[in-house]
């Protein structure tokens, strides 16, 4: 069988065995399952982890028993490629509907309005100034009332 038409499992076994390295004594250095091992030399794709472990796990073999990174790595692409698994991109921030993006501006927006008019109040409550108008002086009388006071002493209903 030629190199190129070897898969991952066929490669990293035939690499370990050439270096009579054998599946315990990797696991017991790189803390990688045996059967994890087993899986990768069997080709068992769907019982692998996805593709960043199985990255990680290889450059980890490679350092600590001489294999060739790059080598383990387009075979890793190869083979995943072979059983319809692409590389998995990282996934951003992104909405699911517009209509949840729509309602939380909104709700900053009201909150926002909201503290506004709040620091607005309270600015005209802290004025030591006389009411310059009737409408300051009002602003001005309810300053030491509770909101509730003030609504039902305000309306009557």
């Amino acid at each position: 069988m030629s190199e190129e038409k070897l898969t991952l499992g066929q490669y990293f076994r035939q690499e370990r065995e050439n270096k009579g390295i054998d599946l315990k004594e990797i696991e017991e250095i790189t803390k990688i399952s045996a059967q994890t091992l087993r899986f990768l030399e069997e080709d068992q794709i769907d019982m692998l982890p996805p593709r960043a472990f199985l990255r990680g796990f290889l450059q980890v073999i490679s350092k600590e028993f001489d294999f060739d990174e790059e080598e383990l790595v387009k075979y890793l692409d190869e083979t995943l490629a072979s059983h319809g698994k692409q590389e998995e991109q990282p996934r951003r921030f992104i909405p699911q509907d517009k209509t949840s993006l729509t309602g939380m501006v909104i709700v900053f927006v009201i909150i926002f309005v909201a503290l506004i008019i709040f620091g607005f109040v309270m600015k005209k409550c802290s004025a030591s100034d006389a009411p310059q108008s009737s409408v300051d002086a009002y602003a001005l009388s309810t300053c030491d009332e509770t909101p509730v006071a003030w609504m039902f002493d305000k309306y009557p209903g």
